[in-house]
């Protein structure tokens, strides 16, 4: 027994897979007999090598983890496994042994938990015991029991909770107290606390331990970092990353310490790489979680100064190399500089964008003025963090003095390292500064084209790396994105363009130059559309000579973005410029697809086109999806290459000659990923291109699709929703309304639980967008039952009350959802927009009683964002609550009763505000709100029509004055009697027709017609008036339901037969001979 045993663990630890198989099966079947167990206990405490008795450990919590291996041990056994490892631990002195015995005796914790024996009681006995002892030789062992047990058995502790915390305090307090807080009991108690931290909530008494001892930790942290105890140092800077993420509130009282801490170990040089990045990090985070606190306390400044040295002070030797800057461009290099990059983008999208400009902007002027290039550098790389998160506050205060830096210095600096940075920020602006940045398409675009003229005219490129290829990446970079965003704006520059572009294509460029023009041309397609049209055909051969089915490996990345140009192409051209190359490109995607290279880039590009073509054919779709659905599916199903484990990133750790073969494989991993985002994007364009073929894939995608959806990539969580959306309305329109039923019953509590829990704001917000399409086109279905409406209504009121896992708010639950706004960022704001929009959407799709109900939870939410909006004198977000509030009301009808009383002094109060916009929806909301109350309104008319008649002496908007028109409108048609006609109409018809929102011409003919029955002695001095705007709405079409438009001709035919001469008046006072002929044409 014992000769098989040792044999079977030699082979486990031999370096031969084979053997360890074998010898992994002869263990199973060992196991079989009783003593094997028994043996290996003895093993472990035996003087063997300790990689023998660690195994031998680890063979045994192996086996026992299984609860009924555990259950099938005589009770005698189970006790001598347990007093046999407790004494094993205290009395083993290597650290990998001891280890290995702490997991086997979380596991034991585990299994005996709820069985409340002595054993169990015994053994927290001994860590409090232990922990509290003088000698550092018996406390470190309760210590480092206590931090396994921890590790191994958290949700054991929830009874102890209080203890444990009062321990951790004891033990600090202790070594506080000996002068020394840097000794490996602090150290081992750290690392257990920190496992328990996820579990603390609800805990008071611990919670309030743990937030008193924080000042304690920071003295113990100081200490390490004092001493250059970097690895105690980081695994104990662990317990402050938990807290940040799952009890911030409790860091709050402490967060000015806190933070200089941090800021002094990031900005310390002598500190490990390691330790700076985890640091700065965790002040990224802590900085959007507690931004309120940050800003309060005056901490966003030293924040920011930090950052920005630690952006621009990386190591020269670094600096000079291309994957650094991509590094600092993507945040994800494994340096300070990187990770610093990350930390201010993080902070730029969930800080208020006014708080952070106004402290920033002024850090980096002097910065990007500096005369090391390193430094002009880390200023245009902080430049361009912060456009997306900044970018409706610098739209409103600082874009031509931010472009003037990039196009005046940036751009034209003499070091290419800088150069490179500030086309990338020139890219990042011409992404996010939209639409106003393509006025400036004077100053921009001769920049560029002038630099494509450079890069035309070079001889000879013959590398693709280092400085001048970056810049030449990121010029193109910039130019592509400003492009695609400029429309038809792009026209009186396409000649000069396209000729230096396809200059770029010359067979003596670089592959690598050759693909950047071809990508940039994609760019200019999507802007131009049908003006692209003239080269096409030019375009068309230069993609020949790429879109080959066979060539070497250096072209391939040509290959591949020639198929994305033409991908982009047959999106833009129109579906009848295309159909004549559909048949060749379908041919040749699905020979590509069965024959050409294993390929992850190369398969995401032929799905793309594969889309692309599926917008041409549209339903002839049919013989082509046969041929390619098992393919897509296969890759949308496909886990295997999607991440890898946490155990192999901690390998990657540990095993630094790894890095370059582990960045190759981390390449072609996100490689994997794009294709599966593509193949899911294709599936999508099936459902909203060629639903009718699409529609007997539609089940087996929404499956496959479905399993995406909580995916660890926010690319491939983007792009499952877009698709399961798509796949809904396809059922729809399929008129499948039991699949589309059984679909929402499935995906309503999904996406409102990612609305809630998911982490990426940009996921979110495209999750809400995507669910407003989808309400819309399937109205009531997207509710199978009443609880989906339910749980979706939480999850919109979650977001306004900027509760949700995205919004980075520490103090949501704690005030008001209004004074919450105070520091909202413009990532908020959008996801604040979007959920808003939701509420009206909401309304369409249900009935009156059950949408009553919804906007009983959500309307005061909204008043608290109009009230926030007031304070702050946010007129976007005003016009927003304002415009929202007034869409509800059609929905409710009759029900508005309930809220009329709290509407309509928010309507009233919203026609004085200054912007148009929201002026224009107090008057709708007004009107609607009057419309639909009907009686309940009849005490309000006086009040009405007063702040009606206030306005429209005053008003000087057209849509505003359209409005009015449509308030006083309802206001005749729910109650004429009410409105003092003699005064009301002469201003009434004075200001008709309506201009520009057509869609209150049906009102005011509306109001005409009850006019004219019912109060005609009122309305004979304006026939004439009511003649000629009613036949001016005729005239121009300006009806936009067909009902009206009949109504409109009908009430003109009566009037011409009732009152000939005020008809004929208007008809012959009319000089145009369009109008006439339109006139005899209908009515003679």
């Amino acid at each position: 027994m014992d000769e098989q045993l040792d044999e079977i663990i030699s082979g486990i630890m031999c370096t031969d897979s084979s053997r360890i198989r074998e010898c992994t099966a002869a263990l199973e079947l060992a196991f079989e007999n009783p003593l094997t167990l028994s043996r290996l206990c003895q093993i472990l405490v035996s003087p063997r090598e300790p990689q023998v008795r660690q195994l031998a450990a680890t063979l045994i919590n192996q086996r026992l983890k299984k609860l009924h291996h555990w259950q099938l041990l005589p009770p005698e056994h189970q006790a001598a496994i347990k007093s046999g490892m407790l004494q094993a631990f205290i009395g083993e002195q290597h650290k990998t042994v001891r280890n290995a015995i702490g997991q086997l005796i979380g596991t034991l914790v585990r299994h005996e938990a709820a069985k409340n024996d002595l054993w169990l009681a015994d053994l927290l006995a001994y860590v409090n015991q232990r922990c509290r002892m003088a000698d550092p030789k018996e406390s470190v062992l309760g210590a480092l029991l206590f931090s396994t047990l921890a590790d191994a058995a958290p949700g054991q502790f929830n009874n102890q909770m209080t203890e444990s915390f009062e321990l951790f305090s004891f033990v600090l307090m202790s070594a506080q107290s000996y002068g020394n807080m840097a000794t490996p009991t602090v150290t081992n108690m750290m690392e257990g606390i920190t496992a328990l931290i996820p579990l603390v909530g609800g805990h008071t008494a611990a919670e309030q331990t743990l937030a008193n001892v924080v000042p304690l930790m920071l003295s113990a942290l100081q200490t390490f970092a004092r001493i250059g105890a970097e690895s105690e140092l980081s695994s104990g800077f662990d317990i402050l990353d938990a807290m940040a993420e799952h009890a911030p509130k409790l860091l709050t009282p402490h967060i000015k310490s806190v933070v200089h801490f941090c800021l002094e170990t990031m900005a310390s040089k002598l500190l490990a790489d390691a330790i700076r990045v985890q640091v700065v990090s965790f002040v990224g985070c802590i900085a959007c979680v507690e931004k309120r606190v940050i800003v309060k306390h005056k901490l966003l400044e030293p924040i920011l100064v930090v950052v920005v040295e630690m952006i621009c002070t990386e190591s020269e030797s670094e600096s000079d190399e291309a994957d650094a800057l991509d590094n600092y461009f993507s945040g994800a290099g494994n340096t300070p500089g990187a990770s610093a990059t990350q930390a201010l983008e993080i902070m730029s999208v969930h800080i208020s964008s006014e708080k952070l400009l106004n402290t920033l902007l002024p850090i980096i002027d002097p910065v990007m003025r500096s005369g090391d290039p390193l430094y002009r550098r880390g200023g245009y790389i902080c430049l361009a963090l912060i456009l997306e998160g900044c970018s409706e506050a610098i739209k409103r205060n600082n874009l031509e003095t931010i472009l003037s830096i990039i196009i005046k210095r940036g751009v034209v600096d003499k070091d290419p390292g800088v150069r490179s940075v500030a086309y990338y920020a020139l890219g990042q602006f011409s992404e996010y500064m939209q639409p106003q940045v393509s006025a400036f398409a004077i100053h921009i675009l001769p920049v560029l084209l002038d630099f494509l003229h450079t890069l035309v005219l070079e001889k000879a490129l013959d590398q693709s790396e280092g400085p001048c290829y970056m810049t030449y990446r990121r010029m193109f970079y910039a130019l592509e994105v400003f492009c695609e965003n400029l429309e038809d704006k792009i026209v009186p520059y396409l000649p000069v363009l396209m000729e230096r572009l396809l200059g770029c294509m010359e067979q003596r460029k670089i592959v690598q130059i050759r693909q950047l023009a071809l990508s940039s041309i994609s760019a200019v397609a999507i802007a131009s559309k049908e003006h692209f049209l003239p080269y096409f055909p030019t375009i068309m051969d230069a993609l020949k000579q790429c879109l080959v089915y066979e060539c070497s490996e250096s072209l391939n990345p040509l290959r591949i973005q020639a198929i994305d140009t033409l991908s982009s192409i047959s999106r833009t051209v129109g579906k009848e410029n295309f159909m004549h190359l559909a048949q060749d490109t379908t041919q040749f995607t699905l020979t590509m697809l069965e024959q050409g290279p294993d390929d992850p880039d190369m398969r995401r590009a032929i799905y793309s086109l594969i889309g692309g073509l599926a917008i041409v054919v549209t339903e002839n779709m049919a013989t082509v999806l046969p041929k390619i659905m098992e393919r897509i599916l296969q890759t949308v199903a496909t886990t295997e290459n999607d991440c890898r484990t946490k155990n192999e990133q901690d390998d990657d750790v540990e095993d630094d000659d790894k890095d370059d073969s582990d960045d190759d494989e981390l390449q072609v991993q996100n490689d994997y990923l794009f294709e599966k985002a593509e193949a899911i994007l294709t599936l999508k364009e099936f459902a909203v291109n060629s639903y009718k073929s699409f529609s007997p894939y539609l089940t087996s995608s929404l499956e496959a699709v479905y399993k995406n959806i909580d995916h660890g990539q926010e690319v491939i969580r983007k792009a499952s929703v877009d698709a399961l959306c798509a796949f809904v309305i396809a059922l729809d329109n399929v008129l499948d309304t039991e699949g589309v039923l059984r679909a929402c019953a499935i995906l309503m509590p999904k996406f409102s639980k990612l609305i809630k829990t998911d982490k990426e704001p940009s996921v979110v917000r495209n999750l809400l967008n995507e669910l407003d399409d989808l309400i819309r086109a399937v109205k009531s279905a997207a509710f199978p039952t009443p609880e989906d409406v339910e749980i979706v209504v939480g999850a919109i009121a979650g977001v306004l009350q900027n509760n949700t896992a995205c919004q980075y708010s520490v103090h949501s639950g704690d005030v008001d959802a209004g004074e919450v706004d105070n520091e909202e960022s413009e990532c908020n704001e959008v996801l604040v927009e979007s959920a808003c929009n939701l509420v009206a959407t909401i309304g369409q799709a249900l009935d009156r009683d059950t949408f009553s109900m919804c906007f009983g939870r959500l309307y005061h939410l909204l008043l608290a964002k109009l009230g926030n909006a007031k304070r702050n004198d946010n007129p976007d977000r005003r016009f927003l609550v304002y415009g929202v509030l007034s869409e509800c009301i059609q929905p409710l009808g009759i029900r508005v009763i309930t809220y009329f009383d709290a509407l309509c002094p928010v309507f009233l109060d919203g026609t004085n505000d200054s912007k148009p916009e929201a002026r224009l929806c107090c008057f709708f909301g007004l009107g609607e709100l009057v419309y639909n109350a009907e009686y309940k309104s009849f005490g309000s008319f006086s009040v009405i029509l007063q702040a009606l008649s206030n306005a429209i002496a005053s008003e000087t908007d057209a849509s505003v004055l359209d409005n009015i028109c449509g308030a006083l409108a309802r206001l005749i048609i729910t109650n004429f009697n009410l409105v003092p006609l003699a005064n009301v109409l002469p201003v009434f018809v004075s200001v008709l027709p309506i201009r520009t929102d057509i869609v209150e011409n049906a009102m005011v003919l509306k109001a005409f017609r009850v006019l004219y029955v019912n109060a005609r002695p009122s309305v004979v001095d304006f026939i004439c008036q009511m003649v000629s705007i009613t036949l001016h709405v005729l005239f121009n079409g300006q009806f936009d339901d067909c009902e009206s438009h009949v109504s409109a001709l009908t009430f003109m035919i009566e009037i011409q037969s009732e009152y000939p001469d005020q008809f004929n008046n208007v008809v012959n006072s009319c000089t145009s001979a369009n109008f006439l002929e339109f006139v005899q044409s209908v009515f003679s």
